[in-house]
């Protein structure tokens, strides 16, 4: 297997060796899991960028 030079391609390789660690299949479990996560990390990253602009603003109105 040639390895992806791009982003899409890691996680298209990623989700091909999990379906082929399955036999092929993907349950609904493995699905609702990779979603549940992908939320958790966007909901994290927003949650982030938040705080970082809520400090800096803080520190700006401290001048």
């Amino acid at each position: 297997m040639t390895k992806p030079t791009n982003r899409s391609g890691i996680w298209l390789d990623l989700l091909h060796r999990l379906l082929d660690a399955n036999g092929g299949k993907m349950n609904g479990k493995l699905l609702l899991a990779i979603v549940v996560v992908a939320i958790l990390v966007v909901v994290g990253f927003v949650a982030f960028r938040l705080i970082l602009v809520d400090m800096i603003l803080t520190l700006k109105d401290a001048r």
